[in-house]
């Protein structure tokens, strides 16, 4: 145990600098968007098995419903000033070009297609990986509109990151009044309070992304961000007002 200790000192623990900060930054994004692309198509699965049929839903219908609900929450963004219209253009162009690079010039669905029907010169592993192919085929093709619908739900978010930076910047305008007030009227520090409200903006924002990215049914996009950017602008009010009153 006193070596170990010794070993620490001698051998302190090198801080991350900004460049290793901003890869890690990156990666744990990289890993939450992966980590809600995943939850999504279990949940799309485990619906398809248990309670979609029960709604009259056979096979990928489901899916396929919801991405179409989501083009179109997209496509009612482009309604109003033009600047908007313009960055909703945009980011549908950019989800369009991705979808036809990853499942349309790739030929994942013209493949998924074609392995229902097998041929008489197929070899036996072919026809195995064909017959599993058919079996499972809504399932992929269920997981293929859920990618779709996952990337332009990304997109919306994308497109959100300006209401949070909006409500945001009310909030710490708003505390540090609140401060500024407090200050000069005496009022009492609260450490407590502070560090509380700062343990809980950034999971705020990451709760924002996994559960709208997530959600198994088709939802517009403004019930799902508009409470969570009006709950981060007064996690940040809360911070910036119990922030201690002199530096």
């Amino acid at each position: 145990m006193a070596e170990s200790s010794v070993a620490r000192a001698e051998h302190p623990v090198a801080k991350k600098g900004f460049i290793g900060k901003t890869l890690d930054l990156i990666f744990k994004v990289i890993g939450l968007l992966l980590f809600s692309a995943l939850m999504s198509i279990i949940i799309e699965w485990i619906g398809m098995v248990f309670f979609y049929p029960e709604q009259g839903y056979t096979g990928y219908e489901h899916a396929e419903e919801m991405m179409r609900k989501e083009i179109s929450y997209l496509g009612s963004s482009l309604d109003g000033d033009s600047l908007n219209g313009e960055a909703v253009q945009a980011a549908s162009g950019k989800v369009t070009d991705v979808v036809n690079f990853l499942f349309i010039d790739s030929g994942i669905v013209d493949m998924l297609t074609s392995a229902k029907t097998p041929e008489a010169n197929d070899g036996k592993f072919v026809r195995l990986v064909k017959g599993l192919i058919a079996e499972y085929y809504n399932y992929f093709m269920a997981a293929i509109y859920i990618l779709i619908m996952f990337l332009i739900r990304l997109s919306i978010l994308v497109l959100s990151i300006p209401a949070f930076f909006l409500f945001g910047l009310v909030g710490v305008s708003d505390g540090l009044m609140q401060r500024d007030l407090r200050r000069w009227c005496g009022g009492n520090e609260s450490g407590y309070i502070y560090h509380w409200a700062k343990r809980f903006a950034m999971p705020i924002l990451i709760m924002a992304w996994v559960i709208y990215l997530a959600i198994p049914s088709s939802i517009h996009p403004n019930f799902i961000i508009t409470p969570f950017a009006v709950l981060f602008g007064l996690v940040l009010m809360v911070m910036t007002s119990k922030f201690k009153k002199y530096l």
